[in-house]
Formats: structure tokens, C-alpha cells, sequence
């Protein structure tokens, strides 16, 4: 089969350029089909933990635009609390700007782009893969699907299994310089309005980005719901720059994230927290692993892409699984969660460096203690008066 690089990567957000770069850096031949043309806006909170930015293998300085020290909370719009950190909780970026600078690692490492690709098909062939674009067809040995939460790749490949809908919607928003001032270093959470979801405020460097996100069941709630929290911000907001819906898509069961000569990473993959919704740093990870996969195969280390699947079933589910563990206690008693987070340092240092990355969501049930045995029971139960809490809101 004739072939226009060793592997073709199916979109250049995080997960395909990071894979890109691990492949170009070590002499890998790599072409990025990417649909769009970059930079582009892509809706995202655009938060990022200490440790995704420490385990990025280059300097991204130049794309933060604000450290985030303290959280404002709020449970049903009141109750409102701040807690602050000694040093930096998460990063905030545009993903326009992170996006762009990702794809600029990888092309200097060696790697090709060509945009205005939109994929329209896949076809596994002898001795290789051959993709079809709105302009033509491409040849490699091997293709990473990182083309989004609605992949093509995926979702032609059978890779787009058990996979739970989430929604959210987000603007971007302009308010006057004393906010940004007093508020530069400050995220919102509101939690427990919302059963399954929750609301944010991120400051950027000139702007806010306010967000909501749920199940994609209630999802003809969220415009209110972003609305209602917007005012019970306190923040005097001047403007929309943009208002935009995209989906979540959250993998809740181990499984195949590779088919023969294609593996999917990031959101095409469905690895997103579903606590939160957050996807870069899974993009991240996913997207480094399938590039370090690809290339052993390609080099003859490895004889298939099946310890791809096994690399995100053993690095990366378990936290994924667990998160949906957290959530369904986290739903069932939001304001007995909220309370603790306000009152109890110990709660609040926990979720801090969760926040911050140097803590798992597997540590969650260690904190359990003794009665950690209780875990599985809890969850259950949780998950239980967490859909009956859907039901009910739905009417």
C-alpha cells in the first residue's frame, strides 16, 4: 500500500499534537489532517493542574494567562465561601493560544500539517490505513484518532462504546477592569444547583470564560442555568464575546481503544474526568501514549497497538472510573460536601491538591479510613439517589 507517512494523526488538539511530538522527535514520519484551520476558538474552561504542566516536556509559560490561588463556592447560587492557596491551584489558558502552541512543538520537532482536512471516512487495508478527506485520501501504517468528541475515526473504527453524553455550555464574557483586577486569581464554583453538574467562572488575561455543564439529558436546562449563575456571581459582566454548546463524552468502562491499525486518544476516546468534565490533561496523557504506542509497533518492539488499550486501561481508567465513583457521592449530598470544603481544612486541603494534580481521586477512598470497606455500598447508593435527583428535576 502506498503510503504519505508512517502514521497520520486525525486532529491537532492537545492529544494529536502531543502524540505528533513523541513520534516526530524520535524520527518518526507523521502527517496531522486537522479539519479546521488554527488558530481557532475551541470551547473550554482551560484550566490545567500543576502536574499536566510539569509533565508537558517543554516550557509553556507563554501560554498561561492567569494562576488561580483561591475558589469562591457556592451551593444553589448562596452559600457563598473563598478558600485560598498558599501557591498556585490550576493554570488558565485559551485554548486557541495552548492549542496553537501544542501544534508549533510538534511541527518543530518534524511532523506535517495540513488543515481544511475533513474526514470523511476509514479503511483498514493491507499493510496499512487509508483515510478519506472532503479533498482526497491519505495512506499510513498507522492512524491516532484525535479528532473530538464526535470522532469519525472512532465512530467508523467501532471505538465509540460505552460512552456517557455529557453537555455543557460556555461563553466568553467581558467585565470591567476592577473585577479582573479583584477577581484575576480567582475561580467559581457553583455546585448542587444542578443534579450531575455544575457551573465555573475562569478568568483569562482580559476576560472571563463561564461555563455549565451536565447530562446531556438535562441539557435544555443549561442556557437558564448559565444565565441564573452569571447573575449570582457578583461579577458585572459588559458583554458576550461568545456563547457555544459542545458534548462531553465520558468512557465508563474499560475496553478496546484500539482497532487492528488505529488507536483514538483524548476526547475521541471519551477520557474525560466526568466529575468535572475536564479533558486536557487526559489529552494530554492519552495523546503522549499513543504516540510512544505507535512507534513501538512501528520499530517491530511491540507486535500490535493492543498495549495501547492496555496502557489507558491501566494508567488512566482507574482515575476515570473513580471520578464517576466521586461524582455519584458528590451528587447525593452536595451541601453536606460544600459544608465540609468551608469548615474542615483537612477537606479543603484534599480537594486543593486534587485541584493542583498531587492527589488522585483514588486517594478519596482511602480517606475512608477504616471504613473505606464501605466504599462500593456508598457509590451505589449514591448513584441511586443521584438518578432519582434526575428524574425528579426533569419533572
Amino acid at each position: 500500500m502506498q503510503t504519505d507517512a508512517d502514521v497520520i494523526v486525525a486532529g491537532a488538539g492537545p492529544a494529536g499534537s502531543m502524540a505528533a511530538f513523541e513520534l516526530a522527535r524520535r524520527g518518526g514520519n507523521v502527517l496531522i489532517l486537522e479539519k479546521t484551520v488554527f488558530p481557532r476558538y475551541k470551547v473550554c474552561g482551560g484550566g490545567l493542574t500543576r502536574k499536566i504542566v510539569e509533565e508537558i516536556p517543554f516550557d509553556i509559560t507563554s501560554v498561561i494567562e492567569r494562576e488561580i490561588f483561591s475558589v469562591q463556592f457556592s451551593c444553589r447560587y448562596t452559600n457563598q465561601f473563598t478558600r485560598t492557596s498558599s501557591d498556585a491551584l490550576i493554570f488558565c489558558t485559551m485554548r486557541d493560544n495552548f492549542d496553537l502552541f501544542l501544534l508549533n512543538q510538534a511541527i518543530a520537532a518534524g511532523a506535517r500539517i495540513l488543515f481544511n482536512e475533513h474526514i470523511t471516512g476509514i479503511d483498514q487495508e493491507r499493510g496499512g490505513v487509508r483515510i478519506q478527506t472532503r479533498n482526497g485520501s491519505f495512506g499510513s501504517r498507522v492512524v491516532i484518532g484525535t479528532d473530538g468528541a464526535s470522532s469519525v475515526v472512532a465512530n467508523r473504527c467501532g471505538l465509540c462504546k460505552d460512552l456517557f453524553p455529557g453537555m455543557a455550555w460556555e461563553a466568553e464574557m467581558d467585565a470591567g477592569e476592577a473585577d479582573l483586577l479583584h477577581y484575576g486569581n480567582t475561580v467559581f464554583l457553583d455546585w448542587g444547583t444542578f443534579p450531575g453538574g455544575y457551573g465555573w467562572i475562569f478568568p483569562k488575561g482580559d476576560h472571563f470564560s463561564v461555563g455549565v455543564g451536565a447530562p446531556a439529558s438535562l441539557a435544555r436546562y443549561l442556557k437558564q442555568y448559565n444565565q441564573l449563575f452569571l447573575k449570582s456571581s457578583g461579577i458585572q459582566f459588559t458583554d458576550i464575546r461568545s456563547m457555544k454548546s459542545w458534548p462531553i463524552p465520558v468512557k465508563f468502562r474499560k475496553g478496546d481503544f484500539h482497532s487492528g491499525l488505529v488507536v483514538v486518544a483524548g476526547d475521541a476516546a471519551g477520557l474525560t474526568d466526568p466529575l468535572t468534565g475536564e479533558g486536557i490533561s487526559y489529552a494530554i496523557r492519552s495523546g503522549s501514549l499513543a504516540g510512544h504506542a505507535a512507534l513501538s509497533f512501528l520499530q517491530g518492539s511491540s507486535s500490535s497497538l493492543a498495549d495501547y488499550s492496555e496502557a489507558i486501561n491501566e494508567g488512566v481508567m482507574p482515575e476515570i472510573l473513580e471520578a464517576g465513583r466521586v461524582k455519584a457521592i458528590f451528587n447525593a449530598v452536595p451541601l453536606t460536601i460544600h459544608k465540609a470544603v468551608q469548615k474542615k481544612d483537612r477537606v479543603w486541603s484534599a480537594f486543593g491538591k486534587i485541584l493542583k494534580g498531587e492527589r488522585t481521586y483514588l486517594d478519596v477512598r482511602r480517606g475512608f479510613g477504616k471504613w473505606k470497606f464501605l466504599w462500593g455500598a456508598a457509590c451505589w447508593l449514591s448513584g441511586l439517589i443521584y438518578q432519582f435527583r434526575v428524574i425528579r428535576f426533569r419533572g
